[in-house]
């Protein structure tokens, strides 16, 4: 999802490429005046824009869902947004929805619209978290020798919504619709609450979100499975929990594949 402080800079990216398609005059635009050459491609590229952002967070849904590779996935979302885009081509260089323009135009508007994406995911979309400096580390705090022991961690407050006879050694969490399914070693409960917010609740548990539709608690991984090119989790009790591409590299960092 787009961050609003990155939006200046994004509309700015398309602003520079419209400069720069109003200058060379495609798709017939050239015998314009320079500024009505760069004005229309500017509101076209930030019309085009509109249609093409929202490519990438399509494309790493599809790539979840059908567990294909994210190129491949953003891709095919590129060939869906280039339709409307060409009507609105058609429409802003006076040429109507004339059939044999559009089909003219479709291959073009596909190309800028791919190279505006590319750019656009990859100066914006992959942004790594800064790590902590040694100078930070440095300064933290030590505990003195004599402090007296830490309490010990209050049990995750998602734990109290199990129903006693689930007992507490929880599992892994399902998403289903707007309910999360709870697994423990003793059966599932189904809980009206999001993911997000019942992750949020498993404080002291070790565990990652592997998923969009799942997290999963450490212990309970008895082992992994390879199925063309997806990655399982089996379960102690039998699930077998798909894993997201993009999580893969995260969990193998962890030991857990």
């Amino acid at each position: 999802m787009t961050r609003l402080k990155d939006l200046p800079a994004e509309l700015l990216v398309m602003a520079v490429l419209a400069l720069i398609l109003g200058l060379l005059g495609p798709f017939s635009t050239f015998d314009l005046p320079v500024a009505s050459r760069v004005g229309l491609w500017l509101a076209m590229g930030l019309s085009g824009y509109a249609c093409f952002r929202p490519v990438i967070a399509a494309g790493r849904s599809l790539a979840e869902q059908a567990h294909m590779p994210l190129s491949v996935a953003i891709g095919l979302a590129c060939i869906i947004a280039s339709i409307p885009v060409t009507m609105l081509v058609g429409l802003l260089l006076g040429n109507g929805l004339d059939s044999t323009s559009l089909v003219h135009s479709y291959p073009y508007v596909l190309f800028v619209g791919g190279i505006a994406t590319t750019i656009q995911f990859l100066l914006f979309a992959r942004r790594p978290v800064a790590p902590p400096t040694a100078a930070l580390e440095a300064e933290a705090p030590r505990a003195p020798s004599f402090a007296p022991p830490s309490p010990e961690p209050k049990p995750a407050a998602f734990l109290d919504r199990l129903p006693p006879h689930l007992g507490r050694d929880l599992l892994c969490l399902e998403m289903e619709d707007h309910y999360v399914r709870a697994h423990t070693a003793q059966g599932s409960t189904l809980l009206l609450m999001r993911m997000r917010d019942a992750v949020g609740e498993l404080g002291g548990i070790d565990g990652e979100r592997v998923h969009r539709s799942w997290w999963v608690a450490r212990a309970a991984v008895s082992g992994t499975e390879r199925r063309d090119r997806a990655t399982f989790l089996r379960l102690s009790n039998g699930l077998d929990v798909p894993v997201a591409r993009d999580s893969v590299a995260l969990l193998r960092s962890h030991g857990w594949l």
